[in-house]
């Protein structure tokens, strides 16, 4: 009964973990400002790549408002 009564907690902070944890990976990692300064970071990129990763985030970020 007692092991019971803890998991459902335990079970409910991993979730509230795993979900953060992704919350913070999208953020950090995947968002189109991310992206872009990856790219922008990136010393093999050329410029004009650059320039098209950049315009490419920002219509999909344009599409996305509306």
């Amino acid at each position: 009964m007692l092991l019971l009564v803890l998991s459902i907690p335990s079970v409910v902070l991993l979730l509230a973990g795993v979900l953060f944890l992704s919350a913070l990976v999208e953020q950090r990692f995947l968002s189109p400002r991310a992206v872009v300064l990856s790219t922008v970071r990136a010393r093999r990129s050329t410029p004009e790549y650059t320039e098209a990763m950049v315009a490419k985030q920002f219509e999909e970020m344009l599409r996305r408002a509306k």
